[in-house]
């Protein structure tokens, strides 16, 4: 009889351990739903601003940059002792 109630007691204890982890894996299911949620969103948000950087065409050029970066009055350090360079005519 006490062995019965041992292995009853035993049961018992399994099932609470298995809605226990039951209960863990639906919250960690939610959790990686709600993640996998806002990844697709920020993925989307990441296409409608690459459509939008190419909507503003090409715009890599030297000028550009210099032009918006308010380099135009940035003098270089120049060439000391520089090589001149002269026509090649074969």
């Amino acid at each position: 009889m006490a062995e019965k109630e041992s292995l009853l007691q035993e049961v018992k204890r399994a099932k609470e351990e298995m809605l226990r982890y039951q209960q863990k894996h639906d919250e960690m299911f939610n959790s990686v739903n709600s993640l996998n949620g806002r990844i697709e969103e920020l993925e989307q948000h990441k296409l409608h601003l690459l459509n939008k950087l190419k909507s503003y065409g090409d715009k890599g050029d030297l000028e550009y940059i210099i032009k918006t970066q308010r380099l135009d009055n940035v003098r270089h350090k120049g060439f000391e002792n520089r090589v001149p360079v002269e026509d090649y005519n074969p």
